[in-house]
């Protein structure tokens, strides 16, 4: 694991996307959804976060970066599993209909959005808002505002996956809660 290889900024963004979608900051039983960050997204990039994906049994929200110090990702890719196939859909933007409704992601090549649903999970949902540009100004408003409110300190748990190299399960320090009555 090389922590060094990993922004705090990068870090940040992430759980503030993560937070601002509905996605909790703990471990949830329905874990099925990994965030992610790296290089500008390519071929090479897509077909291995399709790989990384399958090895960890879940879908991915990624962002491409121009650097270390970039503020700004590049852009943002969903990384869809089905039943025989890793669907990588580039060019999906942020949105946020409101104040407070929980970022989707909306293709900008298809009719078609990811959304967090009930039980955890990344859905893809037909259709898409008119009002793309909007929603994408005021959502990238309110992850930038939630990753200015969150830590100075890399988690320890963060990963660095060379290309063609294994991902490894982290030691969560807060796993969900069972209880039964």
């Amino acid at each position: 694991m090389q922590q060094n290889t990993i922004g705090l900024g990068h870090q940040n963004f992430m759980l503030a996307l993560r937070r601002e979608m509905g996605w909790p900051t703990f471990k949830p039983a329905n874990d099925c959804i990994a965030f992610c960050s790296g290089r500008r997204m390519d071929l090479a990039v897509g077909s291995e976060i399709a790989r990384i994906a399958q090895m960890m049994r879940k879908d991915a929200v990624y962002t491409g970066w121009d650097s270390m110090k970039a503020t700004t990702p590049l852009g943002f890719t969903i990384v869809f599993r089905e039943l025989l196939t890793v669907d990588v859909v580039d060019r999906v933007v942020p949105f946020a209909a409101n104040d407070d409704a929980p970022i989707v992601f909306v293709s900008t090549r298809g009719d078609e959005m990811f959304a967090v649903d009930r039980r955890g999970a990344l859905v893809r949902i037909p259709g898409k808002f008119r009002n793309i540009g909007t929603g994408r100004k005021l959502a990238m408003k309110r992850i930038k505002a939630t990753a200015a409110t969150l830590g100075d300190e890399l988690l320890a748990d963060n990963q660095f996956v060379p290309t063609g190299g294994a991902w490894v399960e982290p030691e969560t320090p807060a796993e969900t809660i069972v209880r039964f009555g």
